[in-house]
């Protein structure tokens, strides 16, 4: 038995497929299975019933699954505490990141002011939507993430921390009908293809969230903010977008911002951490770093500077 052996086991009973744990862990599938399979012989019970479609957790392995969890943990611990007696923080440090532009939180400035502190801790940003990076920090495979959420999780595993909450704000195209209103409503945008991103982004369930109740048309989905605004300028759809972020992107010219008057639409963006017990040395000092760096940061400094929204009739301007 290993403790590579248990991380794959949990691994497995969090994705329910081990082709999706295997890369998170970042193997390949048939290694992993391989691993899972000797430590149910070494065990000498079926932690998953496996078909081609599906994997389940067995009753064994729902019984043994919160001691394994310990187990990972209290390694974990063993190796902050001895970091911390030493009083040399040093490693690796795994960030997940979703997509947060510099205009709204730069990250750059935050993970130099971190480097210049911790030289000897090496970065490693890993990109995705916030739902896998969530999984990613529950699983432990990252150590900190930013992620936008609707709703904070309940299960007990992480601990939410916002740092940033924001408008969202209609995005047309320039000489869309609606681009002179001083407001729109949910209604006035369901009338109209979105550009949306993929479910599981943070910026999807808000949406959908203030969508709630009203039926819309999501023609495209894109994962990048550049993917949303082209497309927009293509008049392909309407969009909904932080107000920061759509500023900077109006600066290219070809889009109307407009707020929205009827519903809350608001991006929370989050530092989400293992709950208990904490993670690596380096993942502590490093939300140490960005909640000093917000702390210290002035508005202006938390990115550069956006221009005012651009609407196509400025004396409706709200």
């Amino acid at each position: 038995m290993d403790l590579r052996q248990l991380h794959y086991v949990a691994a497995v009973a969090d994705a329910r497929s081990f082709t999706r744990a295997a890369a998170y862990q970042l193997v390949v599938q048939s290694a992993l299975s391989q691993q899972v399979r000797k430590l149910e012989t070494e065990l000498g019970v079926r932690l998953f019933d496996r078909t081609t479609r599906s994997v389940a957790i067995t009753s064994a392995g729902e019984a043994l699954l919160p001691i394994i969890r310990r187990v990972l943990a209290d390694v974990d611990l063993l190796a902050t505490q001895a970091q911390a007696i030493r009083g040399v923080i040093q490693g690796r440090l795994v960030v997940g990141m979703m997509e947060v532009p510099p205009q709204v939180l730069d990250i750059a400035a935050i993970i130099s002011q971190f480097h210049a502190r911790y030289p000897g801790v090496s970065v490693a940003l890993r990109s995705g939507g916030s739902d896998v990076l969530m999984r990613a920090v529950r699983d432990r495979q990252v150590d900190v993430a930013l992620v936008g959420l609707a709703v904070e999780p309940a299960d007990g595993r992480v601990n939410c921390t916002p740092l940033l909450r924001e408008d969202l704000v209609a995005v047309l195209p320039q000489h869309h009908e609606l681009g002179g209103a001083r407001s729109v409503t949910i209604g006035d945008l369901a009338r109209f293809p979105f550009i949306d991103f993929p479910p599981g982004y943070g910026l999807r369930a808000e949406t959908d969230l203030g969508f709630a109740g009203v039926t819309r048309q999501v023609a495209f989905e894109v994962a990048r903010v550049e993917q949303v605004t082209h497309f927009v300028r293509h008049d392909l759809g309407v969009a909904l977008l932080p107000e920061s972020v759509a500023r900077a992107q109006a600066r290219v010219g070809g889009l109307a911002l407009v707020p929205v008057r009827d519903t809350t639409l608001r991006r929370q963006v989050n530092l989400v951490v293992p709950a208990d017990p904490p993670g690596s040395a380096a993942g502590q000092a490093f939300i140490r770093s960005v909640t000093e760096f917000l702390d210290e940061a002035s508005p202006s400094s938390l990115g550069p500077k956006a221009p005012a929204p651009i609407f196509l009739n400025e004396k409706e301007r709200p």
